[in-house]
């Protein structure tokens, strides 16, 4: 990225952790490494971390003995097993021995784990959530916490212990079904909360495109990472509303955006590159997405590459 600040620059710097290891691309670990090589040669200012299932950073050490420059990492944890915290905090021991002898080829940026389902109506469940932070937090720069989109009406909740534990969220864009996919008013209300609580967050699944669209299978519209990201921009550094905001997330029509060095734009609303650097920086650490030519060549198409 140029040294001087411009409002495209501050908006995509970074914006991508490459998930290569992840459906749809489901690449073997040669794959998804040799991807994220020609990702950092593509855009090497566009592209962020590498996401990494905790239980194969081992496999991807070996891939790693002659890089010449630590690899930023977000490391994806599994489904518990027995008691979450105390699985979590059994895993980050562990981690401590991994972390240590990929010390001079990796960096550990952000942890990524789902909220257990079993935490709703758990009246322990602030305790349990600071408690996993706590675990994680010697050993990761930020700890994310996945929200469940099962019951929208638990939403607000979530946000707010993921609030008291210091933590950050992830929200989930997408995915194989249907009802995977959420609306554009969850997403809204989701990023609207964060950004009144100064929650970091983070998006994935199915952010391959700039904006929203149908997608015939699985027959869904799909949502468009210019529109999360600009939402986002929006929501840190203006007025705008929830209502307003679902109207940026459901947005398909290219004219109503515009990304220039001065500001980013959504029809009147409008961001400078400093207000555009400020969302990103601490508020929307970006998206994972297993693909990364699709996101680029899109942006070449629409002129703000």
């Amino acid at each position: 990225m140029e040294s001087e600040l411009t409002a495209r620059g501050a908006l995509l710097s970074g914006l991508i952790d490459y998930a290569g290891l992840f459906p749809p691309e489901s690449r073997d670990m040669r794959g998804a490494v040799a991807g994220y090589s020609d990702a950092r040669a593509l855009q090497s200012w566009m592209v962020h971390r590498f996401i990494v299932p905790e239980g194969r950073l081992e496999e991807l050490a070996e891939h790693l003995e002659d890089e010449p420059d630590p690899w930023p990492l977000a490391v994806v944890f599994g489904e518990p097993y027995g008691e979450w915290s105390k699985s979590i905090a059994d895993d980050a021991r562990s981690l401590e021995v991994v972390k240590l002898a990929m010390r001079d080829s990796a960096k550990f940026e952000i942890a990524e784990l789902k909220l257990p389902p079993s935490l709703a109506g758990d009246p322990a469940a602030s305790a349990k959530v600071a408690s996993v932070r706590s675990s994680l937090a010697p050993l990761f720069d930020t700890v994310l916490f996945e929200v469940s989109l099962a019951d929208e009406r638990t939403l607000g909740h979530q946000l707010q212990i993921v609030f008291e534990a210091g933590a950050g969220a992830k929200i989930r864009c997408g995915g194989a079904a249907v009802e995977d996919f959420p609306s554009p008013a969850t997403v809204a209300e989701f990023i609207s909360t964060s950004a009144e609580l100064e929650i970091p967050f983070k998006a994935t699944a199915g952010l391959h495109h700039p904006l929203r669209h149908w997608d015939c299978d699985p027959g869904v519209k799909r949502h468009g990472f210019l529109n999360i990201v600009g939402a986002s921009v929006l929501a840190a550094v203006t007025d705008i509303g929830v209502a307003e905001l679902t109207e940026v997330i459901a947005e398909e029509d290219p004219d109503a955006f515009e990304v220039t060095d001065l500001a980013f734009r959504w029809r009147h609303r409008a961001a400078t590159a400093g207000e555009v650097a400020k969302a990103r920086d601490g508020f929307m650490l970006g998206y994972g997405s297993c693909s990364f030519t699709e996101p680029v060549a899109d942006l070449v198409e629409m002129g703000i590459l």
